[in-house]
Order: structure tokens, then sequence, then C-alpha cells
């Protein structure tokens, strides 16, 4: 070939010829998916307030309303600001008096207290400077005010919140209210001159809601002597002692209460048939051993009580099988048993009922799942409280008194979260991935330590809960 003739020229598939020169390279798409928003921890603290200003409008009026012993022109702060930072110690889950009080001073928390106290800092008279008073004198004050008085604040969130008709969606065929009792250790004590720690014990009554709320309600101290009678006292003398409150608060109110395998015994029974109260209480075959086989044997008689179904379970879907058998004697009273045999993908169970609803193929599924099953929550919140950071059997302090009331206001922080967060932050936080509720909590606190909460006209209209929470 001569040297004159010109070379071809190398092309690419699309037959464009090729240049030499700094061209950027291809533009392609990462590989996996985009990473979500990150939550927007600004407003949390706002977000409380204006919950707060929702659902409580009176929440310091009921904290004014407990008694104060002190001369209030000696005082720094005020009953509302004590009992505020019992409740925050515990909304904040430090998990111990010491994890809130490195924080009471920090940043803009002072700031933020006082606005959710809704008072005014005196500064001619305290200073600049705003503070949040110590755990010490949150506990000598706790001390001093009566127990009855203090657990006046969670039922007035719980009539406040039926009035509001936020909860109606929660009740069994859209007429009981749902009530879970259950008793459990309040707190481990602190070792005594005789070398033994001397355990307190709390019998709770939670409200059962829609979207898994479990609202605690009452809570009745179990000692470990009865100093009437001079012996130990038990879950069943609390039992009496709680339906007897619970009876005079809300004597109107059409109550299904939700009961462990230790509550189907005649003193029960004599107290719902005296309140008129339907109860749905777990049967174990040891507990009451002849009403247990007569349910068997009559239950195998009985082929058209028989329900198929399926319920949504954390594995999958769990095939269920509801029978059931009507008039089983209990001593002087009869009342219907339910069996539930569950099949799920990992596992095999056995449910069994002692009711005064009346069963049928329409309201055995109701029962069984809304009903029955949904006493276990009560376990889950005790759970949450025990390793989520609340303190729940933590020893918050060696006086008896303090430490019920202490208690009490961890039931007012409990259920302000349960609103706060499947109310507002989880719908807020949706389009983000895996934010733990352990993690809306750090957020909770960043945000009353470096955003300061300022009155606004604006609320939110809806309080709408996301289910998925």
């Amino acid at each position: 070939m001569g040297k004159r003739i010109q070379t071809s020229q190398k092309t690419d598939s699309q037959n464009n010829r090729a240049e030499s020169g700094h061209y950027p390279p291809t533009c392609r798409r990462p590989a996996g998916r985009k990473p979500g928003p990150a939550p927007q921890h600004e407003t949390f603290g706002r977000q409380l307030e204006r919950l707060i200003g929702h659902c409580f409008p009176k929440f310091n009026t009921w904290f004014d309303g407990i008694p104060d012993p002190r001369r209030q022109d000696l005082c720094t702060y005020s009953g509302r600001h004590i009992w505020w930072q019992i409740v925050l110690t515990f909304l904040l889950r430090g998990g111990s008096r010491n994890a809130f009080d490195g924080d009471r001073n920090t940043g803009l928390l002072p700031s933020n207290v006082v606005q959710l106290c809704e008072q005014l800092w005196d500064e001619l008279r305290l200073g600049t400077r705003r503070t949040v008073t110590c755990s010490g004198n949150a506990v000598y004050h706790a001390s001093r005010i009566a127990v009855s008085a203090v657990a006046q604040v969670p039922i007035m969130m719980l009539r406040r919140l039926i009035q509001m008709r936020l909860l109606d969606s929660g009740r069994l065929f859209d007429r009981w209210w749902l009530i879970a009792v259950d008793g459990t250790l309040q707190d481990r004590g602190r070792d005594t001159k005789e070398g033994e720690a001397r355990h307190r014990y709390v019998l709770v009554a939670s409200l059962i809601g829609p979207y898994g709320l479990t609202l605690p309600l009452l809570s009745v101290f179990m000692d470990m002597r009865d100093p009437d009678r001079d012996k130990e006292d038990c879950e069943l003398n609390a039992f009496g002692r709680l339906a007897t409150r619970l009876r005079a608060e809300f004597p109107h109110l059409l109550i299904c209460l939700l009961l462990d395998g230790l509550y189907p015994v005649k003193p029960v029974f004599d107290i719902c048939e005296a309140y008129g109260w339907k109860f749905i209480a777990t049967l174990r075959e040891g507990r009451q051993p002849l009403a247990y086989d007569e349910a068997v044997q009559t239950m195998m008689m009985s082929p058209s009580h028989l329900f198929c179904g399926q319920r949504k379970g954390e594995d999958g879907l769990v095939e269920q099988t509801l029978r059931w058998t009507n008039d089983v004697p209990f001593g002087q009273y009869a009342f219907n048993v339910l069996f539930s045999g569950e099949i799920s993908p990992k596992s095999a169970t056995l449910w069994v009922w002692v009711t005064n609803l009346r069963l049928s193929n329409e309201r055995v599924y109701s029962i069984a799942n809304h009903g029955g099953r949904a006493r276990n929550s009560i376990e889950n919140v005790f759970n949450v409280e025990k390793n989520g950071g609340f303190g729940l059997e933590h020893t918050f302090c060696a006086n008896t008194v303090a430490s019920q009331n202490y208690h009490l206001m961890m039931q007012v922080a409990f259920i302000l979260w349960q609103l706060l967060a499947k109310g507002v932050l989880h719908r807020l936080t949706q389009a983000c991935r895996k934010v733990t509720d352990i993690k809306l909590v750090e957020l909770l606190r960043t945000s009353l330590l470096s955003v300061l909460i300022y009155s606004q006209e604006q609320t939110f209209g809806q309080l709408r809960f996301c289910s998925s929470a």
C-alpha cells in the first residue's frame, strides 16, 4: 500500500470516530437502592408540646392540683416543674436519676422545661440563668405527697382520651373496653440491715386501645407484708383493691377484663358478677382441673362449634382453628370455654380461655384475637419498661412513698410516649428507614437540648396513628 493512501480510522458500534482527548466517564447509576431521608429531629420537642396542648390541655393544671406542702414564696421551683422533671427522667429513657441529672442543665433543656411547664422564669428573683431541679429535690418532694393524689394524673389522662373518642375503635364489638390486668416487679429494693433486699411489686390495669396502644390506667402496689392481717400480700388481694378503685373511677364504663391463668377463681368471678363486667381469662389445666376436663369432653361432643380462619403472625400467616363449649361449671357459676389451635410456619400452640361472653361463629374470632390474645400486650409493656430505658425494676429511691410516685410518673411518661411515637413521630419518619423507638428517643433528647420550644398558634388538627408502628 502506498504511503499516500489514508488508513481507515477505528469506529465504535455507532460508527463514531475515535478521537483523543479528555472526556468525562460514562454516567451510570450506582448499585443499590437510593438512601432514605434523615429524620428531621429539630421539631420533635415542639411536637411534644403540641401533643400535650392537643390531647391534654389541662396537663399542667393537673400537676397544680397535687398537694404541695411547701411555702411557695421560698421555693425556687414550682410543683409542676418538679413533676415535669420526673416525667422527663422516664420520657428520655436514661434508666436512672443520674442519667437525667447529667443533662438537666445542658444546652436549651432548662428553657424548654420552663416552656413545657407553661410558666415564666422570674429573672429578678431567680437570676437570668434557667435551671432544672436535681433528682434529690424531686425525690424529697415526691416522698411528701400522698400516692392517691399522684395516681389521679394517669386516670385523668385516660378519661380525657376516652372523652375525645380517640380510643373508640379499640373496643370489643364496639361496646366493651378491654382492660388487661397483670402484676410485675416494681423494683428490686436495696439491701437492708438484715442483708436482704425488699422487693416491691405492683398490679397494673392497662387499657387496650387501637393500633397497638396499651395505656396504663391504674396501679395498685403490693407490699411484702399486709399490715392489716400481718401476712404476705398477694396478687389476688391486690386485684380486689384494684377492682374497687376501677369501679369507683369509672362506674358506667362497659369493661371486659383480660386476665391470665391466675384469675379464674371464685373471688374474681364474684367481683365481675357484682359489677356487671365481662372477662376473658386464660384457663390452665392445673388451675381448674375439673372444669378443664369438662370443657374438653363437651367440646368434642359439639362438632358444630367450629370456626377455621387465618391471622397475620410474626412469621407469616397462622392457621387458626377455634372450637368452644358452653355452660361449663366453675363451682356455682357456669361459663363458656374457647379453644384456639394455631399452626404457624415455625410452631404450633394451643390457647384456652374461659369467658362470660356469648360465643358464636360470628363472635369467636374477635374474642380470640381482639380479646384473648390482646392480653399479651401488657407483657410487652412490662418488657419495654424493663429493657427499653424506662427503668422498671430499677430502685430509683429507698423511700416507699417516693418510689410509688415515681412509678406513677413512669406510667404518665409511657402514655405520652405512645401517643407521641405512634401518633406523630413514626408518621413523620415514615419515609426514613429503620428508625427504632430508641433512636426516636435519642432524637427527642437532642431536640430538647439544642432546639428551643416556642409557643405557636399552629397545632396539628388531628392525631393520626401509624398502623405500622
